[in-house]
């Protein structure tokens, strides 16, 4: 027990908590699913990530030189070393568990709601000092002792004092052992000896607390004392660590040889080579880096391979000289756009080793000089695990010239293959999705499934969240986990945006597409009709839309039965004010979930522009707004990745339009003209339209309609969330107020904004 209250606080020093990142939704840079996983520890590489931690690609640089990794190096490597799973402290471990166990001793009321664990070592940054093993241990011994001694005995309450110092060195300098009774029993005697010990180590007395823990491996009659050699040696590692010296190394070296030469079995002599490497690291990194390559690179993966990972990237990176593996590494990690692709094509020029054409296929864009000599060479790579990453930066690079058939045979053998992991079959279905020969063919590629670890409510790693309920990431809102991880591509979201009305709305309607996605390319599609005034679109929509938001079917049903002109154009607006989350545009808009007072999302300043004023063409979003769910890393617009999102590497991937769509550009374009973007634009021309000024006209002109004290209420909402116009909200709150002072609506209205 005594063991785990300072194995955990050393470790913390030798290397600190990993980096987390948030992942796309739909891409895994750390390898995927469990199915996914087993394929990839079994030796299956598909697609490398450059962003990928790492240690996820030592385990790639592992597998394209064919050495193994297997299930158990494999979870290592795909989890940083040094970052335990998550752990909360409940009503019986940790911090908190801690502070409730004080207080089942009678008469003792804690006045503590926590207890800092961290040291401040300068420069605003901090170091655990203590870790919940601590705490649970002592646990476990408080109740053993108030067991054997009785919870109420003065010896018992002496040992809490002295465990209560311990603890309060976890966060505070200068903390003492509280006096000792006068006639202290042996057994808390030992464990007063031991609990010195442990405030030495907390306060950084290092050795001062090898001597006290030698003490007690000494003693005959301490509990503590099968432990006292090993602990002996780590306060005296902490110290070579913390205050490096000569004296210090030689000191901490001469303890670790005594430990490995006590009998087999003694408590903590497996440990002995990580803790001589950890000095080595220090005082001769230069060796250290050698044997780590030698043993990293072995043919067989070892139990320590994750920790001693950390140590050969830091020291490999750097180093003079790098190891291969580190140079491969941070080649693919460089931030500087040009070097790192020279430097990967002369390593790649000199060796023929595929991880470094793989490393200069993924930095270089298709306008590179260099792209055409490198995409030829990836067509010439061999089956094996460099294969599918060729592939994929082949078709990246070729995709804009190449024929669009020859490609998309390429991509369909590869998309039959059963064992892709998720995040490749996304992959290659993008690129699959930008050669479509048809709409029908689109809406086959359109959509991507959400990586899912461990079943549905563990979706990403890392506690990251799924999107809330009607969320604008394009993922179904549906209920069932089957319906909640269907969504389109980002690639997808942008090419739909990109098209002309007639096709969004054939696409609406193509049953290749889940029913929420359709809805959503038909409510988008239906505001850009209502923006060009186009009845017979409309009205053709509200039918549609009647089925697949049967919330507002009465006002689906009477935009479609009511002629052109004031009346056709109020119950359109109708239908905006109910729905708040409504955009012109799939990237920013929000879908509608539930019953209409739950609909989410804000209300946009909807102009209808007369047809003799746009003539302004007004292009299409720029890509990175969708990359919302990937990275993005600032590059401009034709430098944009929405197949990828940035993850595969910095080479570009331009969007390619399929042919179909790119057909439809001059007519997409010229609808553009008339979506005003109030938020962009100051000032609308002259005779434009403004649909909440025209819904408030419509209402006080028809005080007898049943629809205009609801309407009035809907105003009252759009000016909190959304525009404010001329005092647009007071001036609904007062005709409500005034006309229909009885309504439900009325009721529902105490304030305006």
């Amino acid at each position: 027990m005594a063991a785990t209250v300072l194995v955990g606080a050393l470790a913390g020093q030798a290397c600190g908590s990993g980096f987390d990142e948030t992942l796309p939704w739909y891409l895994d840079t750390r390898g995927g699913d469990a199915r996914d996983l087993k394929r990839l520890y079994a030796g299956q590489q598909g697609v490398i990530m450059a962003r990928s931690p790492r240690p996820m690609l030592f385990l790639n640089w592992r597998l394209l030189h064919g050495l193994q990794v297997g299930p158990e190096a494999g979870p290592k490597l795909t989890a940083d070393c040094c970052t335990p799973a998550p752990t909360f402290d409940g009503e019986d471990g940790g911090v908190y568990g801690w502070t409730r166990a004080r207080e089942t001793l009678p008469g003792v009321k804690s006045e503590l709601s926590y207890l800092s664990v961290e040291r401040d070592i300068g420069n605003y940054q901090t170091r655990q000092n203590c870790f919940r093993e601590a705490f649970d241990t002592a646990i476990v011994t408080l109740r053993d002792r108030a067991r054997r001694y009785g919870a109420s005995s003065p010896a018992v309450r002496a040992w809490l004092d002295g465990q209560d110092s311990v603890f309060a060195a976890c966060g505070q300098a200068g903390v003492e052992m509280p006096p000792m009774l006068a006639d202290q029993p042996g057994w808390l005697r030992a464990d007063r000896a031991y609990q010195s010990a442990a405030l030495a180590l907390y306060n950084g007395f290092h050795n001062a607390a090898a001597e006290r823990f030698g003490d007690i491996a000494r003693d005959p009659n301490s509990p503590w004392r099968p432990m006292g050699l090993y602990l002996k040696v780590r306060a005296l590692q902490r110290e070579a660590l913390a205050k490096p010296s000569p004296a210090s190394f030689a000191r901490s070296r001469a303890a670790i040889a005594e430990l490995a030469a006590a009998p087999d079995g003694t408590f903590g002599k497996g440990e002995t080579r990580g803790m001589l490497r950890a000095l080595a690291y220090r005082d001769q990194p230069g060796q250290t880096l050698a044997d780590l390559d030698r043993d990293l690179n072995g043919r067989q993966p070892y139990p320590q391979i994750a920790v001693d990972l950390r140590d050969y990237l830091t020291l490999g990176a750097k180093a003079s000289s790098r190891p291969d593996a580190v140079d491969w590494i941070e080649t693919l990690k460089a931030l500087d756009p040009a070097a790192p692709l020279e430097h990967a094509r002369e390593r790649w020029s000199k060796t023929r080793d595929p991880a470094w054409l793989l490393a200069a296929l993924a930095r270089v864009s298709p306008d590179d000089p260099a792209a055409k000599a490198l995409a030829a060479d990836a067509e010439k790579v061999p089956a094996g695990p460099a294969w599918l990453s060729a592939q994929y930066h082949l078709v990246r690079l070729t995709i804009a010239q190449a024929p669009p058939a020859a490609t998309r045979a390429r991509l369909d053998a590869i998309l039959a293959r059963k064992d892709l992991s998720g995040s490749d079959r996304a992959l290659f279905t993008s690129e699959r999705l930008q050669v479509a020969s048809s709409l029908s063919d689109f809406a086959r590629h359109a959509t991507r499934r959400r990586i899912c670890l461990g079943g549905f409510e563990a979706c990403l790693r890392n506690g990251d969240m799924l999107p809330e309920r009607g969320q604008a990431d394009g993922y179904s809102m549906e209920t069932g986990p089957a319906a909640e991880t269907i969504g389109f591509g980002e690639d997808a979201r942008a090419i739909i945006d990109r098209m002309p009305l007639d096709q969004r709305i054939a696409l609406s309607r193509n049953p290749a597409l889940p029913t929420h996605l359709r809805l959503d390319v038909a409510l988008t599609s239906f505001v850009r009709a209502v923006q060009l005034q186009d009845d017979a679109a409309i009205d053709g929509l509200a039918r549609d839309l009647a089925k697949t938001l049967p919330q507002l079917k009465t006002d689906w049903a009477r935009i479609a039965a009511t002629a052109p002109g004031p009346d056709k154009r109020f119950a359109e607006f109708f239908v905006l004010a109910k729905i708040p989350g409504l955009r012109n545009d799939l990237v920013y808009y929000t879908r509608p979930v539930g019953s209409v007072v739950n609909f989410r999302g804000s209300w946009d300043d909807w102009t209808i522009l007369p047809a003799d004023q746009r003539a302004a063409a007004r292009a299409p979003l720029p890509l990175v707004n969708y990359q919302s769910s990937g990275v993005i890393y600032g590059q401009a617009e034709a430098d944009g990745d929405l197949t990828c999102l940035g993850e595969c590497g910095p080479g570009a991937f331009p969007l390619r339009l399929p042919d179909v769509v790119a057909a439809g550009q001059a007519k997409a374009q010229a609808e553009r003209t008339a979506f005003f973007q109030s938020s962009i634009e100051k000032k609308p021309p002259k005779g434009s339209l403004n649909v909440w000024e025209e819904v408030l006209a419509y209402a006080r002109a028809h005080p007898e309609d049943p629809r205009s004290p609801e309407a009035l209420y809907w105003l009252i909402r759009v000016t909190h969330w959304g525009p404010n116009e001329n005092d647009m909200s007071s001036r609904a709150f007062r005709l409500l107020h005034a006309r229909y002072p009885k309504s439900n609506w009325a009721k529902r209205s105490p304030y305006h904004y």
